[in-house]
């Protein structure tokens, strides 16, 4: 009996031990994938390197050079170009207010004491810092005399990462003589440190080891809170991969130290896991073995800001399109930035920019980053849009029109221009992989979708486009301008009988994001989409019998020319609506106010009153429709500049006589069997009380695409 006891005993040791093993490879597998995010951010980061710096930073030099294979030199998409660079730009910024303020807050009796020869020490610390070589930007700069330095300060650097990941950065700083003589040579003999300088330290941990964490800031960093000491501690999308019970220690280590700051940039969901943006974003990291861990613990500004009120006495976040806006304070690199690479993507840069915060928390109200004034106007707006609850308009249904699902594939195309004829919807052109010049056919009876066949030697078919408008004007299809690359706009037009194309007229400038919608059955009003370069007017009325264009002349209140705003007509009142879109492509400077207009066709003016002022009106890209006889205005996606659009105010409807928004509900079964992103789509009316919403689709930053399939709205 004895003997059998031992046995099992035996036997339950070793399987205890296999499974140790196992576990304990399992956990090296998945930090390696964790390390492996850092193979293609430093791919990114380098683009943006090349791309931007050299004409618009050159101060910044070219550090990631030294980290990147030449083979991998790839040039990202100019979204993630833009996405990585307001990334980079965000921590350095921050970075630089934090220790600017030391300049500042410095009083005058310390000046004049004995102590105004002493140095401050400034201890910039990145956590999971991979190759990013921010502490040789930051000291390269400094030699030139460009940033903060003023003589009071003494910046180190420490950097810290997996042990594995920092031997492979250390490897590539011995071979670059340029690095090694900016950081110096090796002082002492410090035994946690990889690399030891008088001003950078290359330090290998696990910061899921939080006592050897903690041995590290307590061998390196003062506590005492009297010390001229600063700790300035950085995160960019490091913790986020560590759950939240050992990134939250890290986090109250840090704040434990010396005159501590912290800044992190994470991914948050403003809009829930089922946002298609937030959907895509959690499945790529998962798919990779790398999950962010912390995003659904703490998936909203606020709930960041309580997550390091606990550490810190202040706090205050910014996504990064807030950042973009406001700590980007020079409008003239954001136009030096358009110069060098064509920019158009607003819709999906605004939307990932949306789902990423910078957070900083101090133990010092004076080293906040954000002036009073601005800190207390974002408190109240982002009160505001909390407050942006919305009824349930019953009236209004959303769901997917399965019938349609089988071949839905083929509607996978982003900013087509989309409209009905008899009981057909025809989807023209748009981006797939490349611009399209297809025509796909949306049949509601049929419940089926195809592609138009065009016999391309015989017909006239309009060049490949997207941001183009196709309109319904007395039983054809007019299709107007859109655009190849940015900058190549198109101002040719197209009737469209069903079967064949034929070209008919020029507009009076090339117009792209522009706006039509029929005024009779001869006549399409056209709305905005010009280049700003251009003199032309921004209202035209197209008859499309005569081909004649006429200008008319806006009267009442001042409306600029707009790109991608949202226009409405009732032709049985002779009054239309207008929201949305934006102007001074560079920043951009997106509308918020509905005007209401009518058409004076003896003198040939458009007359515009301003209904109403409201954030839900500062959308890019939105669809709207009037619908209950006119009398409510149903608008539909978009992006908004002023707030992330959630499921309760994606689609909302505003009853014209009483100026109230009701919600339209995205329900449970739509968000979890197929997210809808209303990007590039198409919202087309099928008679008085149903409407579909058809491709359209994203790039979400470099997480990859997400398409629509086809939904009905009914009313």
């Amino acid at each position: 009996m004895t003997s059998e006891i031992g046995d099992n005993s035996l036997g339950n040791s070793a399987k205890l031990q296999k499974r140790r093993e196992k576990d304990q490879r399992r956990k090296h597998y998945d930090d390696q994938q964790v390390q492996g995010t850092n193979n293609s951010s430093i791919v990114s980061k380098r683009s943006v390197e090349k791309l931007y710096f050299p004409q618009i930073q050159q101060e910044l030099g070219s550090w990631f050079s030294h980290f990147v294979p030449s083979s991998k030199k790839d040039r990202r998409s100019p979204a993630i170009n833009r996405g990585y660079w307001i990334r980079m730009e965000s921590i350095r910024r921050t970075l630089y207010k934090i220790i600017a303020s030391q300049g500042r807050n410095k009083d005058l009796a310390s000046r004049e004491s004995s102590d105004k020869c002493k140095r401050k020490i400034i201890n910039v610390v990145n956590l999971g810092c991979g190759f990013d070589p921010l502490p040789f930007q930051m000291l390269s700069m400094k030699n030139k005399d460009v940033v903060w330095d003023d003589g009071e300060f003494d910046v180190k650097f420490f950097d810290i990462d997996y042990p594995d990941l920092v031997q492979e950065k250390y490897l590539l700083i011995q071979k670059s003589d340029e690095i090694k003589q900016l950081i110096g040579d090796e002082v002492g003999n410090d035994t946690l440190c990889k690399l030891n300088t008088a001003n950078y330290k290359l330090i290998g941990c696990d910061l899921k080891n939080l006592s050897q964490y903690q041995q590290i800031v307590d061998h390196l960093f003062s506590k005492d809170t009297s010390s001229d000491e600063m700790n300035i501690f950085i995160a960019e999308v490091s913790l986020a991969y560590m759950k939240p019970e050992y990134a939250n220690p890290v986090i109250g280590i840090s704040s434990k130290t010396s005159n501590s700051n912290f800044i992190i940039l994470e991914q948050i969901m403003p809009d829930g896991a089922h946002n298609a943006f937030a959907t895509k974003m959690l499945y790529h990291f998962a798919h990779l073995r790398s999950p962010i861990q912390c995003v659904e613990s703490y998936p909203t500004k606020s709930q960041q800001l309580q997550r390091f009120q606990s550490y810190y006495n202040f706090a205050e976040v910014r996504n990064l399109f807030e950042n973009w806006q406001w700590l980007i304070e020079d409008d003239e690199i954001k136009d030096q930035m358009m110069q060098v690479e064509e920019f158009d993507e607003w819709e999906e840069f605004i939307l990932f920019c949306q789902h990423y915060i910078v957070l900083h928390a101090t133990n010092d109200e004076r080293q906040l980053v954000y002036d009073e004034k601005l800190t207390h106007d974002f408190q109240v707006d982002e009160e505001e849009e909390e407050r942006v609850v919305f009824e349930i308009d019953e009236g209004v249904k959303l769901s997917i029109d399965d019938r349609f699902d089988e071949e839905v594939d083929i509607l996978q195309v982003k900013f087509p221009a989309c409209s009905r004829l008899n009981d057909k919807v025809y989807v023209h052109g748009g981006l797939k992989q490349t611009r399209t010049n297809e025509t796909i056919v949306v049949d509601y009876k049929s419940g089926k979708i195809e592609r138009q066949l065009q016999d391309e030697l015989r017909e006239v078919i309009p060049k490949p486009r997207m941001c183009h408008c196709l309109t319904n004007v007395g039983g054809d299809l007019i299709l107007s301008g859109g655009r190849t690359r940015p900058c190549d706009v198109k101002g040719d037009v197209y009737k469209f009988d069903g079967q064949h194309w034929s070209h008919i007229v020029q507009l009076d400038a090339p117009r792209a994001r522009h706006s039509t919608v029929a005024i009779n059955k001869d006549e399409v009003l056209i709305f905005g989409g010009l280049q700003e370069s251009s003199n032309a007017d921004p209202f035209i009325i197209l008859n499309v019998k005569t081909n004649q264009i006429l200008s008319l002349e806006p009267r009442g209140e001042y409306i600029e020319n707009l790109n991608s705003a949202t226009i409405v007509y009732n032709q049985d009142k002779n009054e239309g609506y207008i929201y949305g879109g934006f102007n001074e492509c560079h920043l951009p400077n997106v509308n918020d106010r509905l005007y209401k207009f009518t058409i004076d066709y003896d003198s040939n003016q458009i007359k515009l009153d301003v209904v109403l002022q409201h954030l839900m009106f500062a959308r890019i890209g939105s669809q709207a429709q009037l619908i209950n006889n006119g009398n409510k205005l149903l608008i539909a996606g978009g992006v908004s500049s002023e707030t992330i659009l959630t499921s309760k105010t994606n689609i909302v409807t505003l009853q014209l006589d009483t100026l109230v928004f009701k919600s339209v509900e995205v329900p449970l079964n739509v968000s979890s069997k197929h997210p809808i992103i209303l990007i590039g789509f198409g919202l087309v009316a099928m008679n008085q009380h149903l409407s579909l919403i058809v491709g359209g689709g994203a790039v979400c930053y470099s997480f990859g695409s997400c398409y629509n399939c086809v939904y009905r709205l009914e009313y």
